[in-house]
């Protein structure tokens, strides 16, 4: 089963700075390019969508970026390839009634749920923790209520729901493996800020910034929890990650 993100420079006009809320604009933009049949495809898949995408402010660069993440082979094909193809070509935002241009793409990475688990258990290292930074505003929905602090059930969850919807093999089923997962893992350091997330009719709160955790567990759940890190990098956390929210850089971290 194919991951793959893609990270493309955005051109905007003049005097306009991106915003991460403007993901769930250019989610409407996506829509446009993908076309109907396609757009018609994602609504029959509720809230199972094999793909997230946001837009963000590099300030190392000094450059606005589009992030694309397909999470299956379908969504290779229905999504990325129409977004690949209209590289150089001129974007209309209908919400702000201006247009942008997709540029180059600056970011190509694959990976495959095989890959992920394979380097995960067949490694000489075993992981000692991992380290996770929300690039856009992140937030989780329990008892109807947004929670704006990260929670380590929630993250491996979020993660274990994608990975067990998504991977044609390797799924992991354990009863209350989410709540094994978060008792085995600790948070030891973050730097974290609210970040409020604008969509059409409403807004969401959420948090951004760094954590870093640490496991502490048999080997066997140290790779559990090191390869569901890796694959956040690709599946986003938390809701509303094709609208533009929980995009993730994350980090394994082994012994020295």
């Amino acid at each position: 089963m194919m991951l793959r993100q893609v990270e493309f420079k955005i051109k905007l006009p003049q005097n306009i700075k991106i915003n991460s809320s403007m993901g769930s604009v250019f989610h409407g933009a996506l829509m446009d390019i993908v076309g109907a049949e396609t757009a018609e495809w994602l609504h029959a898949q509720n809230a199972s969508r094999p793909f997230n995408q946001c837009v963000y402010y590099n300030r190392v660069l000094g450059v606005p970026f589009w992030r694309i993440t397909v999470l299956n082979e379908e969504a290779e094909t229905r999504i990325m390839e129409p977004v690949i193809n209209a590289v150089g070509k001129e974007l209309f935002l209908r919400q702000k009634n201006y247009a942008i241009e997709i540029g180059a793409v600056t970011t190509d990475k694959s990976s495959s749920y095989q890959k992920i688990a394979d380097d995960a258990f067949l490694s000489d290292d075993v992981p000692k923790g991992g380290s996770i930074s929300m690039l856009t505003a992140t937030s989780f929905k329990r008892d109807g209520e947004y929670v704006i602090m990260p929670e380590v059930y929630l993250i491996f969850q979020s993660l274990l729901n994608r990975w067990n919807l998504f991977s044609d093999k390797n799924k992991l089923v354990e009863q209350e493996l989410d709540k094994e997962l978060a008792g085995c893992c600790h948070i030891i350091g973050y730097s974290l800020y609210s970040q409020v997330f604008s969509l059409e009719n409403s807004k969401v709160t959420g948090f951004r910034g760094d954590i870093r955790v640490r496991f502490r567990a048999n080997e066997m759940v140290r790779r559990i929890m090191g390869m569901l890190f890796a694959y956040s990098q690709y599946a986003g956390l938390g809701i509303k990650t094709a609208l533009g929210m929980g995009a993730v850089d994350a980090q394994v971290l082994f012994p020295r």
